[in-house]
């Protein structure tokens, strides 16, 4: 997990550095079409971590790790319905993942997201107070008083399949799955940022 974090370092930052939620002026449109980029990433990104995951059930829990679901509840309580959520744009080209081990490295990105995603929950929960047309923050509150250990079991889940593979590829390919994801985050919010301003 250390060498996750320090590896990934400068491409976490370029991510983190195009997600717009902490602005001061953001509005509910702002959020709204956050949440929309956010759902055109997660949905066919999870479809695809579903079956190299698997091998770690039942130790990761995927079913309550979903964020697509969230996302839907949000967007649902924002006005969106069935056939306006399959019109939304989906990412592409997604991150390779090959096998288990890139497939971590992609889910190292999601889960850490969703531990970082409790300073962007405060910060919308005080910036809309409330305000009806945000909804809940269904995505952001994911784990809710869970955040903490939900973190820990997928760091623990993540070190034990390091452990059985024993190997510098695996290992090099984890963080390799974690680099092209947080590259797919990054390219993908700038595009949905430069659409809206040309909008």
């Amino acid at each position: 997990m250390q060498r996750l974090k320090t590896e990934t370092r400068p491409r976490h930052e370029r991510t983190e550095g195009v997600v717009r939620l902490m602005d001061a002026h953001l509005t509910p449109a702002g959020y709204q079409r956050q949440l929309e980029a956010f759902y055109g990433l997660y949905l066919p990104l999870e479809a695809l971590l579903a079956g190299p995951l698997a091998a770690l059930e039942p130790a990761l829990d995927l079913r309550a790790r979903w964020k697509t679901p969230l996302l839907e509840a949000d967007l649902r309580a924002m006005g969106h319905d069935t056939a306006s959520l399959a019109r939304l744009p989906r990412a592409s080209p997604l991150p390779a993942l090959p096998g288990l081990a890139e497939a971590l490295g992609c889910a190292y990105v999601l889960e850490g997201s969703t531990l970082g995603g409790q300073l962007i929950l405060r910060h919308l929960t005080r910036h809309f107070g409330p305000d009806a047309r945000v909804g809940n923050f269904a995505f952001f509150r994911a784990y809710g008083d869970q955040v903490g250990p939900m973190w820990r079991a997928f760091g623990e889940a993540l070190t034990r399949a390091s452990e059985r593979a024993a190997s510098e590829t695996f290992d090099a390919a984890v963080v390799q799955g974690a680099r092209d994801t947080f590259d797919t985050f990054a390219a993908w919010l700038m595009r949905e940022h430069d659409v809206s301003v040309r909008l």
